[in-house]
């Protein structure tokens, strides 16, 4: 993964994830549950997170471990990816049709695409465009085995998506969302774990901003 591999993961993060005890969550809820939390979310035009991303290479038996700032939008996504002690350790932008990927050494990389630089600089094959709705707990038609979390508010329930499988970057991907809290009024996850036969990656969220 070039540079990535040096951020190793500390293993506090990973005791601190498994011990969180898991929610209830349902495979039936009323459709009214999924539509009114699906609606808020798509409301939501821009978005930007920070947190920390753990990378697991099945393969190699490896994991890795860096921070990120995530910002999304329609027309722009960026990513910054960093240590605390070493600062950025790349830049990532995708426009319509294009990327650009910067390095610390100020290297520069292009392509079509996010996913298509990751795994060029990284060597990671990470199913961008379905991560930037994911990350957010947004259903997509393609997602099978669903399962939900159910949180009242003062006015109406809502069904917020806590588990699937769906096929992306030619694998198939169980999911896992937990930890929903409300950030200006509407519910999103801020841990968020991916798994494939060949990758695993974790997220976990610091901080939300629409």
């Amino acid at each position: 993964m070039k540079r990535l591999l040096l951020v190793v993961l500390t293993s506090s993060w990973l005791v601190a994830c498994s011990s969180v005890p898991e929610p209830t969550t349902h495979t039936t809820v009323a459709a009214a549950a999924i539509n009114s939390q699906q609606q808020q979310l798509q409301q939501l035009n821009q978005w930007r997170l920070r947190g920390q991303m753990a990378l697991f290479d099945l393969r190699q038996d490896d994991r890795h471990g860096l921070y990120i700032d995530w910002f999304y939008s329609a027309e722009l996504l960026t990513m910054r990816f960093s240590h605390p002690l070493r600062g950025t350790i790349a830049r990532l932008e995708q426009r319509d049709g294009y990327a650009e990927l910067i390095d610390d050494d100020d290297n520069r990389y292009y392509g079509r695409n996010a996913q298509e630089l990751l795994l060029k600089y990284f060597n990671i094959d990470l199913p961008v465009d379905m991560l930037n709705s994911v990350v957010m707990g947004k259903q997509l038609p393609t997602m099978a085995e669903t399962k939900y979390q159910l949180q009242s508010t003062d006015t109406q329930q809502l069904a917020l998506l806590s588990d699937f499988v769906m096929v992306a970057a030619d694998q198939l991907w169980n999911a896992q969302l937990r930890q929903y809290q409300p950030v200006n009024g509407i519910y999103v996850p801020h841990s968020i774990d991916l798994t494939a036969q060949t990758w695993r990656l974790k997220l976990k969220v610091s901080e939300w901003k629409f």
